[in-house]
Formats: C-alpha cells, sequence, structure tokens
C-alpha cells in the first residue's frame, strides 16, 4: 500500500471534504461493509437490503469486465471512495496495479487500512495526477459531480469537462476502456419543494459543486473518446439511497453520537432528496462506457 499526498488542489476541494471528511465509522453505519457510495445491480425481485452488498459487488465486477481491467498491468480509479473498487480489481480480478485519486484525506486513510500491496492512493486532483506509465483502464464512479463548479458560465463548464476527458486520454493506453458513472441533470419542472430541495444542496452539501448535462459529457468527450454505450440506472442508485436511510434509521443513535445530530439530520435530507429526484426522474445516473481513441 503507497499513500501520496500532493500540493494544491482545485477549489472544489471545501465541498468535497464538507461532505467525505465526516468519520469513516459514520460512513460504515451508511453504507455498510462494501463502503460503495453508487447504485448497485440487483435482480428483479431481489431484497435490496437483504442484497445490498452482493448488489454493490456485482456492479464493481460488471464495471471490470466493462472496462477491460481483469488482468491488467495498470488500473487508475477516479475519485476512488473507500477503496472498494480498487481492493476487488487486484484481489478479485487479477490487475496488477490500481491506483486511486481522491481529495478526501480520510478516504485515503481508510485504504490505507486495507493493507492491499497492490492499492496505491494518491490525495490530489484528478487534474494534478500525473502517471509515468499509461494504464490499462480507468473508472470514474459517481465522482465526476463534483469536479466542476456550478458558478462558471455553461460554456467554461463543457471547457471543463473537456479538461477532464482530454485527462483522462492523456491517461489512458489507446483502446483502454473507461466506465464512467454520473448523475446528470437537465432541464428540470420546477417546483416549490424541489426548488428549496436543491438550493440545500448547493448551499448545505454539495457548496458549488455542477451535476452535469448530458450533452457537456459528449462534447467533452467528443474526439477523444469512442462511446460504447450510455444506460439510464436512475433506479439502481435510488434504491441504494433508500436502504442507506434504513441503515442509517437503525443506528441513528451511534450515528449522532459520532457526528451530531445536524450531520445526521442533514444526510437524511440529501439522501431523501436523491432517492425521489431519481425516482421522478429529475436527475439520471447514466453508465457511460468509453474506449480511448488512439
Amino acid at each position: 500500500m503507497t499513500t501520496v499526498l500532493a500540493g494544491p488542489v482545485n477549489p472544489e476541494i471545501g465541498a468535497i471534504r464538507h461532505h467525505y471528511e465526516v468519520s469513516n465509522e459514520l460512513y460504515r453505519i451508511l453504507l455498510g461493509p462494501t463502503m460503495m457510495y453508487s447504485g448497485g445491480y440487483w435482480a428483479d425481485g431481489e431484497d435490496r437490503y437483504a442484497n445490498h452488498d452482493e448488489g454493490q459487488l456485482r456492479k464493481l465486477d460488471a464495471f471490470i469486465e466493462l472496462a477491460g481491467a481483469a488482468g491488467a498491468e495498470r488500473v487508475l480509479d477516479i475519485g476512488c471512495g473507500w477503496g472498494t473498487m480498487l481492493d476487488r480489481v487486484t484481489k478479485v480480478h487479477g490487475a496488477k496495479k490500481a491506483v486511486g485519486v481522491t481529495l478526501s484525506r480520510t478516504q485515503a486513510d481508510y485504504i490505507e487500512a486495507l493493507g492491499n500491496p497492490a492499492v496505491e492512493v494518491r490525495v490530489e486532483s484528478w487534474e494534478d495526477h500525473r502517471s509515468d506509465e499509461k494504464y490499462d483502464g480507468a473508472f470514474c464512479i459517481n465522482a465526476l459531480e463534483h469536479f466542476v463548479l456550478s458558478s462558471l458560465p455553461p460554456k467554461e463548464r463543457t471547457k471543463r469537462y473537456g479538461v477532464f476527458f482530454e485527462q483522462v486520454h492523456s491517461l489512458l493506453k489507446p483502446g483502454a476502456g473507461f466506465v464512467l458513472h454520473t448523475m446528470t441533470a437537465e432541464r428540470l419542472p420546477l417546483n416549490r419543494q424541489l426548488l428549496d430541495d436543491l438550493k440545500f444542496l448547493q448551499r448545505e452539501e454539495f457548496a458549488g459543486c455542477h451535476i452535469p448535462h448530458l450533452s457537456e459529457l459528449t462534447a467533452g468527450a467528443e474526439g477523444l473518446f469512442e462511446v460504447r454505450e450510455i444506460r439510464n440506472e436512475q433506479l439502481s442508485f435510488a434504491d441504494a439511497c433508500r436502504v442507506w436511510l434504513r441503515y442509517l434509521a437503525e443506528r441513528r443513535d451511534e450515528a449522532v453520537a459520532l457526528e451530531g445530530e445536524d450531520v445526521v439530520a442533514r444526510f437524511e435530507r440529501y439522501l431523501d432528496i436523491f432517492a425521489y429526484t431519481l425516482e421522478d426522474k429529475y436527475f439520471n445516473n447514466f453508465r457511460v462506457v468509453l474506449t480511448r481513441r488512439g
């Protein structure tokens, strides 16, 4: 296990650390043993609560296959969370080296404690990441939502997504797979509740972060990647949010003792917002499978 601490990072760091640098113990309560912070893959009729962990690991296995990362020499996870993908792609799928990038120091501590010698975690921005060797595959699982500031004008946001795809392109070998999982928001039919909830997300939980439009992503990737698949997986993420709310309710007293009532109430509200906005199709959750052009 290698941990690399980087120097100065992008302005998004404040919002990211506000959300992710509560205690890892709280996230264990919230997410369960897999520590995966995105939707799972469940079979029709499968109990989301009883089989939460199986669904999360099934998703990772699918992503690894789609990226062609099994048995790879080097794999990159951008916004790597608590290292579950890094651990699984090396231990289960035979990748020889997996590198994760995160701005969260508490996540890096958690990954280091896994003790996996095939994993390296770097506390740095995606934009600052450099590698002497190209990667055979890459992932970005529900992290892109944090990478571009909502305060930017629309044209500048699209340019920033272009910078992101250019960076990923520069890190991958020609023909390498890249699996991106991200929420998107298109034009929303606003009502009072939705407007209030979106303001809460912008001001209290993910300050300044922009949930992209699909058109911004396709424009950013044009000429750099071949788009192999775009698949909307709204309910898989909504179902996961509902499970996490149940986990949190069952151990709420422990969570409050760890982080306080305000933090727990904040998490409850934002998870409910994400669940209903995905269920009601205000937000999307796209799986985008790409191949790096030569």
